[in-house]
């Protein structure tokens, strides 16, 4: 881990249960913690972060239960596997759930200036901290990108800080366009002189592993625009981009 202490399972969701297997991972940023528990009767709720979170049911139904939004009662929704929690920062959620005897989460957590950087490019007349709460959803595209925080979290390496990044700025972007509060975005990507730029910054690093921050700054704009415009220019999003090179480091690969 680089600094990171692990969330308390016991403090956040607190439970009886068997056993508990926690695993847990910071990126700068964006940190995630994966909890697994047998033998689950009851769990309650109690969360509140500065910054968004987003909690990924990955295993086992939450069936009965009560929700709470500061101090706000919100409709209860039985849970499946795949079913998301979004807390914008500053919330504070509380509340209990019991279902199945074995269950699993993932808890992704973002700092509150990455969200602030995220959201300034994309949101008018509205702060990160006034887009709606979301307890219980299905989307595809939030699903994927947390499911693949948590691939990062299990199997770890030098490229996984950028991949993190990105894939928490698609979070965050998604969210917005759920919500329907977004600004429109001038078309176009980045000029051919800064992709040249982005893209030889990437394989000159050791092991490719310029943080998504860093890589906005190299051509002077914000990690949301430059994730849009780097898409924009290569058809894929950075964490994409650099999964390939990963996979396939050679120039004739790509």
């Amino acid at each position: 881990m680089r600094g990171y202490s692990c969330l308390d399972p016991n403090k956040i969701r607190p439970s009886q249960h068997q056993t508990l297997a926690h695993q847990c991972e910071g990126w700068g940023q964006v940190r995630a913690d994966l909890i697994k528990r047998t033998g689950l009767e009851r769990q309650e709720t109690r969360i509140a972060f500065p910054g968004p979170v987003f909690l990924l049911n990955l295993k086992g139904v939450a069936r009965n239960g009560e929700d709470f939004v500061d101090g706000r009662r919100i409709s209860f929704q039985p849970r499946r596997a795949g079913s998301i929690i979004y807390m914008p920062g500053g919330k504070d959620w509380t509340g209990w759930d019991e279902g199945d005897a074995n269950a699993a989460y993932l808890l992704v957590s973002i700092e509150q200036g990455f969200a602030d950087e995220v959201f300034g490019g994309m949101v008018v007349g509205r702060r990160p901290t006034d887009l709606p709460p979301s307890i219980g959803f299905r989307d595809s595209v939030a699903e994927m990108a947390l499911q693949r925080i948590a691939i990062e979290l299990k199997q770890p390496d030098p490229i996984s800080a950028t991949m993190v990044e990105s894939l928490a700025t698609q979070l965050l972007a998604q969210m917005v366009r759920l919500s329907g509060v977004y600004r429109e975005q001038a078309k176009g990507g980045l000029s051919s002189f800064d992709l040249k730029r982005v893209i030889g910054m990437i394989e000159a690093s050791p092991d490719g592993r310029p943080t998504l921050a860093a890589l906005a700054k190299e051509v002077g704009v914000s990690r949301f625009h430059f994730w849009r415009a780097f898409k924009q220019s290569t058809g894929m999003t950075p964490h994409a981009f650099i999964a390939q090179r990963r996979s396939c480091p050679l120039a004739w690969c790509s």
